[in-house]
């Protein structure tokens, strides 16, 4: 099912060129998409990234992150948490309208929580 939902979610945004599902260790649960990069090796890194925001953010007294956006020359990446243990990261071209990309991982995230829950 998970396969389907980042393959929905590739689909039903424009500019979209990768999503991938990790879990709290950076692991990759699941991919799908074209990409050149090494999708697996940036999902890792940028859990990292996501977890520590995370952690400042709630140290802070800030309430907690629902997406980093990490915008790039080639592109942007939105990273978002499922759950407590889990992130989505959806890779989009420079194009790509985030706004929409936004609306479309909120959908995947609560089909991603009712699979894994």
């Amino acid at each position: 099912m998970i396969d389907t939902i980042l393959k929905d979610l590739i689909a039903s945004v424009k500019g979209a060129q990768a999503a991938i599902f990790l879990d709290g260790d950076g692991e990759a649960i699941s991919n799908m998409g074209d990409s050149v990069m090494d999708i697996k090796l940036l999902g890792a890194w940028k859990e990292i990234h996501l977890d520590q925001i995370r952690d400042i953010t709630r140290r802070l007294g800030l309430g907690d992150v629902t997406a980093v956006l990490f915008s790039q020359d080639e592109g942007n990446a939105i990273m978002t948490p499922v759950v407590e243990d889990y992130c989505l990261l959806l890779f989009l071209s420079a194009l790509a309208d985030t706004q929409g990309a936004m609306a479309k991982l909120k959908e995947a995230i609560t089909l991603l929580k009712k699979d894994i829950e």
